[in-house]
């Protein structure tokens, strides 16, 4: 079960996150820091994010840390318009150098959130994190609360709400945590190499596998202490910022928005963030409307009389 990096990429990353950093954080506290990983360059999501866990109760709420991808202006300006008002400190924890300068040039939405992850919990001061998604709605105020006690009452070394994506793990005999709103002990996250909760190919159970951020970890642990506990209080895009990354990656002409999240993303911008609306890189609602039912445009949707798709999105929304 030995990681062994197949690219000069793999290579790097295993050398630069061979350990924890250490900070003088003292003993760990009972309750839960809350992570928000953002994009930097949508600060439309932290607007909305803040919102969404600022209904929250947080009774074992010891922290809440934003982590952007990019720090720019309009993100230091609403953590510091949000602060007086958060309950509870509310910190923004940059990516440290050199990958502060060198990811956001890359456009790499895995790597990225990983990165997210690792600083934050670096940086947690409590027994516990939760990982919170941008895209994410929590539909009761008592979410996060709830699920941390579950974890703490179940003894568990993380808990989601959702299952993993792959079948692969299933097909293995691991049934793993999605890793949006997944709650975590720091000591479990901590006890693993940070490199091994990074996205990279592995070998387990006798095959060559990928495993995406956490699961690697996730797989080597004892079932019994990974748990699910799926709920219908959230409602979940999934994929937004993964989907934008790539947009701004692609250099092939259109660009095929499948689940109509690019326009979820304008829908965002015009409602939430009128004021900035023209300094973002995306085409205008406008633009997108036009687009609709074309193929020849810089953003390609599916008909909406495909039901599949523009139904889900509308479901959605």
């Amino acid at each position: 079960m030995t990681y062994v990096p197949s690219s000069l990429g793999a290579r790097y990353w295993r050398a630069r996150l061979s350990r924890w950093p250490v900070f003088p954080l003292g003993a760990p506290v009972d309750g839960y820091t809350l992570l928000l990983p953002v994009p930097g360059d949508l600060p439309v999501l932290l607007r909305v994010a803040l919102a969404v866990v600022g209904d929250q109760q947080a009774l074992y709420r010891h922290e809440t840390l934003v982590i952007p991808d990019v720090v720019t202006p309009a993100v230091r300006a609403i953590v510091k318009q949000a602060r007086d008002r958060w309950p509870g400190p509310l910190r923004m924890r940059p990516f440290p150098v050199p990958e502060r300068w060198a990811l956001p040039r890359l456009n790499n939405p895995g790597r990225n959130h990983a990165l997210q992850l690792i600083t934050g919990t670096a940086h947690a001061k409590t027994s516990h994190v939760v990982l919170h998604d941008a895209d994410l709605f929590l539909m009761q105020p008592d979410i996060l609360d709830r699920q941390y006690v579950a974890c703490v009452d179940r003894r568990l070394a993380c808990l989601g709400v959702s299952p993993v994506w792959d079948d692969w793990f299933a097909e293995h005999g691991r049934h793993l945590a999605a890793t949006w709103e997944l709650c975590a002990r720091t000591d479990w996250l901590k006890s693993f190499v940070p490199a091994l909760h990074m996205a990279h190919e592995n070998q387990l159970f006798g095959e060559r596998h990928a495993f995406d951020t956490t699961l690697y970890p996730q797989a080597i642990t004892h079932p019994d202490q990974i748990g699910i506990e799926p709920t219908s209080d959230i409602v979940h895009l999934n994929y937004v910022v993964s989907n934008y990354r790539y947009f701004l990656r692609n250099s092939e002409g259109s660009f095929m928005d499948n689940r109509f999240l690019l326009l979820f993303i304008r829908l965002l911008i015009d409602v939430f963030d009128a004021s900035r609306r023209d300094g973002y890189r995306l085409p205008s609602l406008v633009d997108m409307g036009a687009y609709l039912g074309r193929d020849d445009t810089p953003v390609v949707f599916p008909p909406a009389d495909d039901g599949g798709p523009y139904q889900d999105f509308r479901q959605l929304l």
